[in-house]
């Protein structure tokens, strides 16, 4: 392989799935955590991928979500990675989280039964323009007296376009963050003089994997389906927005006849033809 080869990008969800969500690699996945939650690695025990498999039919589908459940001893985690930007994430991500908070209670079970749940979202976006920090947690906080509410909720976002690309073997964080916006074997290769264990063997796994022609077609597949889902969103955008201006242009067309303006007077002022 060349060192300025493109390789599959960790970032694309089917692969961070692939490497992440193995059942070989959980060692992988646990030093991976410890180092972006800041979680020493003896307190992330018993970790179970509630959904390690991938459904050749979901490739395609344009709004499937690729996500990572685990539980990890008494916590829930839920981790995406995002590529494109959405205008509402935020309010996205809460729902999610939300949905995996609830969905723990059966009808007529105790609250005390609930556990913390951890949102990990990882994004190839700027999400917070007001700041440089790579990550940001949030919890749920009374803003007067300075108190949490709860330890049982914490939402992270993790923004790769302010990782920065200097290999710095104290900054572990940085490091797997590094490795997964990164594209080229180079890159991966520089990667490797941090002399992490578990961040080499997903270095060797992702070769591995693009190595192996069945996997780059389906990263390929995915891809395209994502493509298809941005433009998707964007063409249902357009519509609303048309539709919008449509009826506020029909509003105001007739406000101006309530005053009395005739349609040869709406014509001369905005050189539009009038609404029958």
């Amino acid at each position: 392989m060349a060192k300025d080869e493109t390789m599959l990008s960790p970032k694309l969800d089917i692969v961070f799935k692939m490497l992440f969500g193995n059942e070989n690699n959980k060692d992988i996945l646990k030093a991976f955590l410890s180092d972006i939650l800041d979680i020493p690695e003896e307190e992330l025990h018993n970790i179970r991928i509630k959904n390690p498999e991938i459904e050749p039919t979901s490739i395609n589908e344009k709004f499937y979500r690729l996500d990572l459940n685990l539980d990890i001893g008494d916590q829930l985690v839920n981790i995406e990675m995002q590529v494109r930007s959405e205008k509402y994430y935020p309010d996205r991500t809460l729902l999610y989280w939300s949905k995996l908070y609830s969905s723990q209670l059966e009808e007529g079970e105790p609250y005390s039964k609930l556990c913390p749940c951890i949102s990990i979202n990882i994004l190839d976006f700027i999400l917070f323009n007001e700041h440089e920090d790579v990550h940001s947690e949030f919890s749920v906080w009374d803003v007067e007296h300075n108190k949490k509410l709860s330890d049982k909720m914490q939402i992270h976002f993790f923004e790769l376009k302010k990782v920065k690309d200097n290999i710095d073997k104290n900054n572990r964080k940085n490091l797997w963050l590094q490795f997964i916006k990164s594209t080229k074997k180079e890159e991966f290769e520089m990667l490797r003089t941090a002399e992490m264990s578990e961040l080499n063997k997903a270095i060797n796994n992702l070769y591995d994997m693009n190595n192996n022609e069945r996997l780059k077609e389906l990263a390929r597949m995915r891809e395209k389906a994502m493509h298809d889902r941005a433009s998707a969103l964007e063409e249902a955008m357009q519509t609303g927005e048309e539709k919008g201006i449509a009826k506020g242009r029909a509003e105001m067309l007739d406000k101006m006849k309530a005053f009395g303006l005739s349609d040869d007077d709406i014509k001369k002022i905005f050189d539009i033809k009038p609404r029958k």
